[in-house]
């Protein structure tokens, strides 16, 4: 019986290493994808330098309150704080354009009048307040703000309570022991500046986004989520055309086909129309779906949604055909699908933000047409862009469009 049980298995794994394409995508799809996510990670588990979150820091502060919470912000390990930009200090609109144009996500804005609010005299008539501003880029969670948020309050509450301590207790020896000496006074301040805390500083600390961004509601976890898993969905659609296609060519559909008084890519496009619509209704129902169930909002240019919808399908359609034109055999189209959904949608954001990922790795991932479509999905869903503001996007996909389409027609064999 154990005779049997090898020689069966023993054919099995002949047949298995058969095709060596196909067992070399099959170890290494695992390992890419495990490197890929691994650097794409780093952002959230990583603790040095390169792997921290970066924050502008514009400081038009009067005083010199807002420098020490400054240095306390480059002191903490997690953020990599930036006050200049091309060797300039920063200003409010180059930080604001830096968050517009995806190369930054986070800034911090301290306005003039900050050292003052928090120096003023406790017993002024009129009370004097700060707004510090944190813009931040809609797409991003609040599980990143709202710590950097707590952070900013805490610091600012102990630097208001390092400038108010000593007027407290100056008028509180004045009024009730007047008689007690500088240097006891003196003594007296510096044990209470250490040991102070508290939250009634006279500076508040909101969170907004950009102008130009029309953001009407701050967005919630479908509207952050649902773009990237949608678009990692729809680009499966390169394994299901690729695997249908080396079907027919084993059956020998494409060669009985070819009988017929029809051009070749008449003929092509008649096999691709059908999964193009596929792809469209899948978009139709994950954000139909998604809408209904969740009150998740579709933006406010349904134009603009359905263009990014058709570039984007176009793209994973001509990805397909690319992988059905370099695949052999089955398993090669089934690996080298595996490989490319994979990598592409976790390089692109699908899986991990973009903005957590380190420099090169987001620079990377715009060879990637997932990268585009939920760069342009974000801004229609959450950003608030309308059609003008996506149209670079929906170049780009049909740019990576005609690009698969191109290589993978030129390779197509229908034998």
């Amino acid at each position: 019986m154990f005779n049997q049980l090898f020689a069966l298995a023993w054919k099995d794994l002949k047949i298995f290493f058969k095709d060596p394409a196909a067992v070399a995508l099959t170890f290494l799809t695992p390992f890419v994808f495990i490197v890929v996510m691994s650097y794409a990670l780093q952002g959230v588990f990583g603790s040095s330098e390169e792997e921290a979150l970066q924050i502008l820091v514009v400081n038009q502060d009067r005083g010199e309150r807002a420098d020490g919470i400054i240095q306390a912000l480059r002191d903490m390990k997690g953020f990599q704080i930036e006050t200049t930009w091309e060797d300039q200090p920063l200003s409010q609109e180059v930080a604001e354009s830096l968050i517009v144009a995806g190369r930054r996500s986070l800034a911090v804005i301290f306005p003039p009048e900050f050292s003052s609010a928090l120096e003023q005299p406790l017993l002024a008539t009129e009370r004097l307040t700060a707004t510090v501003i944190l813009l931040a880029d809609p797409v991003i969670s609040s599980q990143f703000t709202e710590p950097l948020l707590g952070t900013l309050r805490g610091l600012i509450a102990r630097e208001a309570f390092a400038a108010l301590a000593p007027q407290g207790i100056e008028f509180l020896f004045d009024r009730f022991a007047p008689d007690v000496p500088a240097d006891a006074r003196a003594v007296l301040k510096s044990q209470a500046r250490a040991s102070m805390s508290g939250d009634n500083a006279p500076v508040n600390v909101v969170q907004r986004a950009p102008a130009g961004m029309q953001v009407a509601q701050k967005p919630n976890t479908f509207q952050q989520n649902i773009p990237g898993y949608t678009i990692y969905g729809i680009f499966w659609i390169v394994n299901a055309l690729a695997l249908s296609v080396l079907q027919e060519k084993r059956d020998g559909t494409f060669r009985r086909l070819m009988v017929a008084p029809l051009p070749r890519t008449v003929l092509l496009a008649g096999k691709l129309l059908p999964y193009y619509a596929i792809n469209l209704s899948q978009i139709a129902i994950l954000l139909g779906v998604s809408s209904a169930l969740f009150g998740m909002s579709l933006g406010h240019s349904p134009a603009g949604l359905i263009l990014v919808s058709l570039a984007a399908a176009a793209s994973a359609l001509g990805l397909g055909v690319l992988v059905s034109a370099i695949a052999r055999t089955e398993s090669q189209a089934a690996g080298l699908s595996v490989i490319l959904i994979l990598t592409m949608s976790a390089l692109g954001g699908c899986f991990v933000p973009r903005f957590v990922m380190p420099d090169w790795l987001r620079t990377l991932g715009l060879i990637t047409p997932q990268a585009w479509a939920l760069d342009a999905y974000q801004d229609l869903l959450v950003r608030g862009y309308g059609l003008r503001e996506v149209l670079p996007q929906v170049g780009a996909l049909l740019g990576f469009a005609s690009l698969f389409f191109g290589i993978g027609v030129w390779r197509f064999r229908f034998e």
